[in-house]
This record gives structure tokens, sequence and C-alpha cells, in this order.
């Protein structure tokens, strides 16, 4: 298949086109090529099979419309305070091939501003891009541009030719799922899971009880840098079971250290006033791309957010847990930060992470994206459920035939008899009540 370049006139361009070994052009070609990558040249069809940074989202650039697309998904944007740090991150597919910063960062720090470049592209719908991120010492980092035709030096194009060949090689072969939903799914370099879910404690007169007042912040049940939140941080595991089992296991070091019963454990989305929490899950073994990102948000969030507490939800999203929310760890490691506490009950907690793992290692399969309209990205950020319930038959249907699903069929009954009856989970009772420890 032919491969083109189209760039408006990008020495850059010529650099990158050298490095994938094809042609570049400033102008549309007469005949339509097959595989199409526009480095910030709108103009022309898409390529005949596939366009890598397609129009529509090169579209979407300009700043009034980006700063309206930003601020719909409660993402930070603009120049920010003089004298912030920042940090320059060349991406592709999600994978960051280049980063540039003169300001020192924690480990912390770099994750977040990371995780905040690589969601800027994935929420305007690039492939590829170069964001600028100002980086505050408090608070969040904000996205300050967003470039579709980046300055490219020799190595850098090589870096870039690499993740989109990569990414059209994705695009080309990858095969049908496999017929048979009853395919196990486990294999020797199987995906890990892990998780943080966060918890809070509340007196019987409704009051916070900090979380280092029984814990530590580092161990495997401790509480998050304010110290008011905790969290349970259970080993990775290949099996949504045994990672659910470890996890029930660290809530009974936690009710022990507690004792008092006085105290209750809650989670949810929003305990208290100023202090949204969430169900973090870990994924290792699993190469990071934005049609990863997009799985999740459509095929694990879209049924959490369906039994979600609609009220404490909306105040958490004001705040984090939104559409694209992830941060890379490492190679082939990463944290979806989308859902909320699912740590609620058993039954959920199992749902959630025995969901997350076939999404995560089908998502290749499943592309149905139903935050491709407007409308949905809307409902969702307003709490609408009833916009979602009738969608999600078709999510249901195209996740029983992947492989699998059979080995998780009884586990997701749960979830979807909730689903089903409109039911929403209780943030109020004490976990130990729920999961019946302590």
């Amino acid at each position: 298949m032919d491969l083109l370049v189209l760039h408006p006139r990008r020495a850059s361009a010529r650099r990158l086109a050298k490095a994938l070994d094809c042609q570049a052009a400033t102008v549309y070609p007469e005949v339509q090529p097959d595989l199409l990558v526009r480095f910030g040249h709108r103009e022309g069809p898409e390529g005949r099979v596939l366009t890598i940074n397609p129009r529509e989202a090169l579209g979407k650039l300009p700043r009034p419309a980006l700063a309206r697309l930003f601020r719909l998904h409660r993402l930070p944007y603009g120049a920010g305070n003089a004298g912030t740090r920042e940090v320059i991150v060349h991406i592709v597919d999600a994978r960051v091939v280049g980063l540039r910063t003169k300001d020192p960062f924690t480990i912390a720090e770099k994750q977040k501003a990371l995780g905040t470049a690589i969601r800027a592209l994935y929420l305007i719908g690039l492939d590829f891009g170069v964001v600028k991120v100002k980086v505050p010492s408090h608070g969040n980092p904000r996205v300050a541009w967003v470039r579709t035709a980046p300055v490219l030096s020799s190595l850098l194009a090589k870096g870039y030719a690499r993740e989109i060949n990569a990414l059209i090689g994705r695009f080309l072969t990858t095969p049908a799922p496999p017929a048979r939903a009853d395919l196990n799914i486990a294999d020797d370099n199987d995906i890990l899971l892990g998780a943080d879910p966060e918890f809070m404690l509340k007196s019987t007169k409704g009051r916070l009880v900090p979380a280092y007042t029984f814990f530590s912040q580092k161990g495997m049940v401790g509480c998050d840098q304010l110290r008011a939140i905790g969290e349970l941080r259970p080993a990775p595991r290949t099996s949504p079971q045994a990672l659910t089992e470890s996890i029930r296991n660290l809530l009974i070091r936690a009710s022990n250290r507690i004792r008092r019963k006085s105290i209750r454990i809650v989670a949810g989305s929003w305990p208290f006033k100023r202090f949204p929490i969430g169900g973090h899950i870990h994924f290792g073994r699993l190469p990071l791309t934005f049609q990863l990102i997009r799985a999740l948000d459509n095929y694990l969030l879209i049924p959490l957010f369906l039994v979600e507490n609609k009220a404490t939800s909306l105040k958490r999203r004001r705040h984090y847990g939104c559409l694209g929310d992830v941060r890379p760890k490492g190679p082939g490691r990463f944290e979806y930060r989308a859902p909320g506490s699912w740590l609620v009950s058993p039954e959920i907690t199992l749902a959630t992470l025995s969901l997350a793992k076939v999404v995560a290692k089908n998502a290749p399969y499943l592309r149905r994206n139903l935050f491709a309209v407007p409308e949905a990205t809307q409902a969702f950020y307003q709490g609408n459920k009833a916009f979602f319930r009738p969608l999600l038959p078709e999510l249901q249907k195209e996740l029983a035939t992947m492989p699998g699903y059979k080995e998780i069929a009884a586990s997701m009954i749960p979830l979807w008899q909730m689903i089903e009856r409109g039911d929403e989970w209780d943030e109020k009772t004490d976990l130990r009540q729920t999961w019946l420890i302590g």
C-alpha cells in the first residue's frame, strides 16, 4: 500500500517521510493514497484505507474550538501563570516518543504531565502531535498548546516513524476475534491487573476521620498524600478473582486496624466535601494506545457510570475521573483513573475487575465509540443515565462474543441486574457489612 505524508511546506515532514520511506507532498495528489499522514494539512479527501490525524480532528485545533472542547472535559487549558514549569511531549498513539524540559519534576509530577498530554490528543481525536504542558507546584497540569506539525530532528522523526509504522501495522493486521467467547484468554504473558481503590472513614455523626489516624502513607493499606483518604494497594494479579480476594484481605487488615464499630469505612465518589475518591485500575504487560483508552471509556466506564450514585459522581467529575483519564507508569504499564471507587461491594468489585480485563485484552476488536457524537459526551458529564441505558444492550452483545467473556459471565450478573433495575451503588453502608468482614 502506498503511504503519503501531506504537509504545508515543512522540512520536518520531509524528514518524517524519509524515515517512513514514503513520499511527501504539499498538495493533495490526483490519485487518492491508501494511507495518508496529515502533518498539519487539512486539504483533500482522507486516505482510502487509513488516515493518521484525520481532517475532523485537525478542525478542532483552532484555539476557540479547543477551549470549548477542553472546558467540556474539565481539562485545564491556556498559558497559565508565568514561571510555571513546563514540558513538551511528543506522542504517537498514546506512546511518548520524545520529551523536552529544563525543569525538575518528581516521578508523580512527570506521570501527571504525560497523562495530561496523552489525554489532550485523545480528546481531540488525533493520532500524533506535540503538546506543551504547564505544571504548577500545586494543582493540575495545564495544556498550553497542541501542534500537529511538530519540529522534528532526524532522530525524533525516526521515533515518530517507528510508532506510525506500528500504528499502521496494528490497523492492517488486527485479525477478527475468535468466534467463541468461551476461549480462555490467559497465557504465559497474560496482562497484569492492579488497583488502588480509595476509601474514607466516617464517624457515626457523619464527620470525617482522617485515614492517617490509623494508617501510614506507605504500605498495602495506607493513606494518600492528603492523608485523609485511605488506599488499598494489593499486589498485581492476572486473575480478577485473585485480585478481588487480595482486596478482601486488605479490607480485613484495615478493619482490624480501626477496630471501632463507631467508624464506618465508605467508598463511592464523594464521601465528603472537597474529597473526591476513585477506583484506579492498573494494567501491566499491556502497551497503552488510544484505541485501548477508547475501549475502556466505552465498554467499562459506561456500565459503571450507570450504577454510580448520580449526585456524588457529578461532584467528583468536577475534579477528576473524566473521559480518557490515564497515567503512564512505565513501559507496558498504565493507570486508568476514570471510575469512582467501586470498592462499595465485593460483587461490584469483581464485576469491575473482570470486565476491565476482558475489555483490555480485546480492545483491538471493541471499536464502538459512543462518544463520537457530542450529545453523548454532554450526557456523560451531566449524569444523564437515560441517554446511555438504551445503548447498553449493544455493548453487552458485543462483549459477550469476546474471548474470555464466558469465564466472567457469572461475575457480571450483579452489575447487569443493577443496571436493568436502575439501581445505584450504596455509598453509605460500612464496607465491613457489604464485604461481610469484621
